[in-house]
């Protein structure tokens, strides 16, 4: 028997290229858009299974043909909706508490039980209730710099607001990750040499609608207040710019090395440049700053002005 409940009749097929170009385009575009560091910037993960694929699709339920990719990324998500209810379920009970986003990370998988089956897992992008940031209680209501904590505010109904670095430059995310992944595959990939944009763009701009769809309620566009929260994220990034620019200007050297996957649009972002000034700012228009990190935080040049007022394993509280 299959793992995860009944095997529905359909057509063996033992390899994605037996499928129809456009779904197979499909398939193997999106596994190399996921978009890790976006989805971890805005407080989500892609759930990994303790076992198996709760949400295993055969290769034979996404036969058929289609005269372009969306039709085929259609077919995809109605397989993946037929199931996803049973599938879901399992992944509560290994991640209690979640909230799911109807997007998902695809993977190759075969299931061995009857037999050899052929496909994909389709594992959920969802918010947890855990977070490796460190912070202190806090009364009131606080701007958080970042979307690092959305899922604090959205699961735990902390009293939060969320300044968003990445909304205004979601166009050039997606400019730069299509950049990144047809250099890659123009030069290193033997077999599929160009990387289809057209079905990246449609996927990451979906990403960013689900996500959106729930962070307006909780978003602001003022960097002003009481208390504010700095998630602190690293970067050798220096100057601002263009993701695609801040990548070829100081992460060169690993464009250079062919170690793209790397390459990440969040330390982009996060360039030095841009920060300083985000930091001046936040320090001249709130009397509070947390600082949170995953680690012991170390205090920036901008705000070393402050006072200390408290501090943990990984925040600093700090002070006019």
């Amino acid at each position: 028997m299959p793992l995860f409940g009944s095997k529905e009749e359909e057509k063996k097929i033992y390899h994605i290229d037996s499928l129809n170009e456009h779904m197979r385009n499909v398939i193997k575009t999106v596994m190399d858009v996921n978009m890790n560091d976006l989805a971890y910037y805005y407080g989500l993960k892609y759930l990994s299974p303790v076992i198996g694929e709760p949400i295993f699709i055969p290769y034979g339920r996404l036969d058929g043909k289609f005269n372009d990719f969306e039709k085929a990324f259609e077919k995809l998500y109605q397989e993946i909706e037929k199931i996803k209810d049973r599938g879901l379920k399992q992944y509560l009970e290994w991640y209690p508490g979640s909230k799911f986003l109807d997007h998902y990370r695809i993977v190759f998988y075969s299931e061995v039980q009857e037999g050899i089956t052929y496909g994909i897992g389709a594992e959920p992008l969802a918010f947890t209730p855990s977070s490796s940031y460190g912070l202190p209680n806090i009364e009131g209501e606080a701007v958080v710099v970042g979307m690092q904590l959305l899922n604090l505010a959205v699961l735990k109904k902390l009293n939060l607001k969320f300044y968003d670095l990445v909304k205004d430059k979601r166009d050039e995310v997606i400019e730069a990750y299509n950049w990144l992944y047809s250099e890659f595959h123009a030069k290193y990939d033997t077999k599929d040499r160009k990387f289809l944009t057209d079905i990246a763009s449609y996927y990451m701009r979906r990403f960013f609608q689900q996500v959106y769809d729930v962070a307006k309620d909780y978003t602001t566009d003022k960097l002003e207040g009481k208390i504010a929260i700095i998630p602190l994220v690293e970067s050798k990034a220096k100057k601002d710019g263009k993701i695609i620019d801040v990548w070829r200007e100081d992460l060169r050297d690993l464009l250079e090395q062919a170690r793209y996957y790397l390459v990440e649009a969040i330390p982009a972002i996060y360039n030095q440049e841009r920060m300083s000034k985000i930091l001046k700012q936040v320090g001249s228009n709130f009397e509070e700053i947390i600082l949170t990190s995953q680690k012991k935080p170390k205090i920036p040049e901008e705000l070393k002005d402050l006072k200390v007022k408290t501090q943990g394993d990984k925040f600093v509280v700090l002070t006019k």
